[in-house]
């Protein structure tokens, strides 16, 4: 045999028994571990490569997923240990039972970490697929994968200490049954995680993509991950921030993945009007304001039914100007910001659209506009919304209205000079 020839080699140096012998064993080993590493670098080198250039030329997607994710080159650092613990059994001699098992051990220790890793890649491997499709925007699987992961990593150790201890693994489980509480407290944030993304995935409450705002973490932006633990949202200020997946779940937060889908994003805004400029419109003020755009139809239709009504009802408006129905500069107005807003190719006429009066307060009577602009681009929404309040605004003076706000020290100064 091998080991008996190299013993007798190396006593022929005129070395002692023992040393010789251990010499032997350790050459024999040493050539096994080269053949090994020769056979990892021929496969390494010639077949990953001839692989390598196969799967490019190849149509489909996933075995290139396999090959970024480094599939093949984690099987590559299993061949040493398999070559390994097959020739140690073959050339040791049986009487070296002891070390032949000491290896064995080493190399099954090994295999069942290269193992893990290599179930790591295909997960991840599985995950670069699934987003390939659309349905990954709405359904992904990534914290799933990452508990198989947790999962595999676990029976990974427990396997490991049951080969060390040359016990079953199902022995293991049973002594561990009494640790389950403790493991429920180390992995509670990967339990919890676990169940939030059942949950967020099930009911599709937030995926990849989606805007949202959770104000008690400042989140404001795009999720750009979702993982077994965390939740990762870019702000529109590029800061990112995690979140814990089970908070999405116990906490409220606000998704505008409805306003996107609608394709038409809210405006909201009033303008405050000072009450002492309101007044009923004489025929002069109603003649001049036929001139603009949008009122001249409203106007003689108005004119002629207010005075059908009064009419109707003998009401002498000529006394008492309240006396009777009578057209207001505030009424008009209002009329004339809907119909700018109507023929405004910018907002969207199949949506919610008001403009409308709210409670007066100190402050003077606000004017809400209420519609959806056609868009949902950030820039785009807010250009629109300042050109239609930039008219409105300027458009006030000819209503003979004011816009109310506070005074300052200009309008103290003036009042001064007046008197």
């Amino acid at each position: 045999m091998a080991i008996t020839y190299l013993t007798n080699l190396f006593l022929s140096f005129k070395l002692g028994e023992s040393l010789s012998c251990n010499l032997a064993y350790l050459t024999l080993l040493g050539a096994i571990v080269i053949l090994s590493f020769i056979i990892k670098y021929f496969f390494k080198c010639f077949l990953m490569k001839f692989l390598s250039s196969v799967i490019k030329h190849t149509k489909t997607v996933w075995d290139d997923a396999f090959i970024e994710n480094g599939v093949p080159e984690r099987i590559a650092l299993m061949i040493p240990a398999v070559v390994i613990y097959y020739c140690v059994g073959l050339l040791f001699p049986v009487k070296s039972s002891g070390i032949i098992s000491f290896i064995h051990l080493i190399c099954l220790i090994y295999i069942i970490i290269i193992c893990v890793l290599i179930l790591n890649s295909v997960l991840n491997s599985v995950d670069q697929i699934y987003n390939s499709f659309e349905i990954a925007s709405h359904t992904p699987i990534k914290s799933f994968l990452q508990m198989f992961k947790v999962i595999i990593v676990l029976v990974a150790i427990i396997i490991i200490f049951s080969v060390l201890m040359q016990k079953s693994p199902w022995t293991l489980l049973k002594a561990l049954g009494a640790l389950t509480a403790v493991a429920m407290l180390v992995f509670k944030d990967s339990i919890l995680g676990l169940v939030a993304s059942i949950q967020l995935s099930a009911q599709r409450m937030v995926r990849k993509g989606d805007w949202i705002t959770m104000p008690k973490f400042d989140a404001d932006g795009d999720v750009i991950d979702i993982s077994l633990t965390t939740v990762k949202v870019q702000n529109f200020d590029k800061t990112i921030i995690s979140l814990p997946t089970y908070a999405l779940v116990s906490n409220s937060f606000q998704n505008w993945r409805g306003m996107t889908d609608a394709g038409g994003r809210r405006i909201k805004r009033s303008i405050n009007l000072d009450m002492n400029s309101f007044k009923f419109l004489n025929e002069n003020d109603i003649e001049r304001l036929k001139k603009f755009q949008y009122l001249e139809e409203y106007l003689n239709n108005k004119t002629n039914e207010i005075k059908a009504h009064n009419a109707t009802l003998k009401i002498d408006t000529e006394k008492f100007v309240i006396n009777g129905r009578k057209l207001t500069n505030i009424g008009t107005f209002r009329y004339y910001i809907r119909e700018y807003l109507k023929h405004n190719k910018n907002i969207r006429d199949n949506m919610t659209f008001i403009v409308r009066q709210l409670q007066p307060t100190e402050k003077g009577l606000p004017i809400q506009i209420y519609v959806f602009t056609n868009g949902t681009n950030w820039v785009n929404y807010e250009s629109i919304q300042a050109d239609i309040f930039d008219h409105i605004l300027t458009a006030v003076k000819e209503f003979d209205l004011s816009i109310y706000q506070d005074p300052t020290g200009l309008d103290l100064r003036k009042a001064l000079v007046i008197r």
